[in-house]
C-alpha cells in the first residue's frame, strides 16, 4: 500500500481511531507525514450501529493540504463515507482513503488497499475486546474459547480475558 501512496502529494494522515491508529501509525514513518484522528463509532459490542457516528475531530483545518483517512478495514464503506464527507467542509486540496483490508459488500472502496476479505478479521490489538464480546454472545466459556479460536485466537490469548461462570 505504501509503494501507492507514495505516489500521491499527503501532508496529513487522519486516522479514524480506533482501528486506523495502528496503520496510521506505521503509514507515518513511512511517509514521514503528521497523524491527525478523527474517532467515528460504527460497532457496539461487535454489533454494526446503523449509521457510524462522529465522536472526536481534530481541531486542525487542514487549509490547502492534502490528507490520507486510514481505517483497518473498509467493512460496509459507512465509515469512509462520514469521514470524507465530514471533511468536504474544510478547506483541504485533496482527501485521498487507504485501508489495507477491504470486505466485498463494502459500498465505499478506499484509493489505496491492498487485499478483499471475506472474513471476520480480529487484530492482535483488539483481542480484548473480541473475547469479552464473544463471551456476551455466547455466554458459556467454553464455546466462547471455541469461537474464538476459530477466527484464529490462541488459546493463551482469549484464556487472559474470558471470564469463568
Amino acid at each position: 500500500m505504501y509503494e501507492k501512496i507514495k505516489e500521491v502529494e499527503v501532508d496529513t494522515i487522519v486516522a479514524i481511531s480506533r482501528g486506523g491508529l495502528v496503520v496510521s501509525r506505521i503509514l507515518s514513518d513511512f511517509l514521514n507525514k503528521p497523524i491527525s484522528s478523527i474517532t467515528i463509532t460504527s460497532y457496539e459490542n461487535l454489533d454494526k450501529v446503523k449509521e457510524p457516528f462522529i465522536d472526536e475531530t481534530p481541531s486542525k483545518l487542514f487549509k490547502h493540504e492534502s490528507i490520507l483517512i486510514v481505517d483497518e478495514v473498509s467493512d460496509t464503506g459507512k465509515t469512509f463515507e462520514r469521514a470524507t464527507n465530514y471533511f468536504k467542509n474544510f478547506p483541504v486540496k485533496h482527501i485521498y482513503t487507504a485501508a489495507p483490508y477491504i470486505k466485498p459488500k463494502t459500498q465505499f472502496t478506499p484509493n489505496f488497499w491492498v487485499k478483499k476479505l471475506d472474513a471476520w478479521i480480529v487484530f492482535p490489538y483488539e483481542v480484548r475486546e473480541t473475547a469479552e464480546a464473544f463471551q456476551k454472545i455466547f455466554i458459556d466459556s467454553e464455546k466462547t474459547q471455541q469461537k474464538l479460536t476459530e477466527v484464529g485466537l490462541a488459546s493463551w490469548e482469549t484464556e487472559q480475558f474470558i471470564k469463568a461462570q
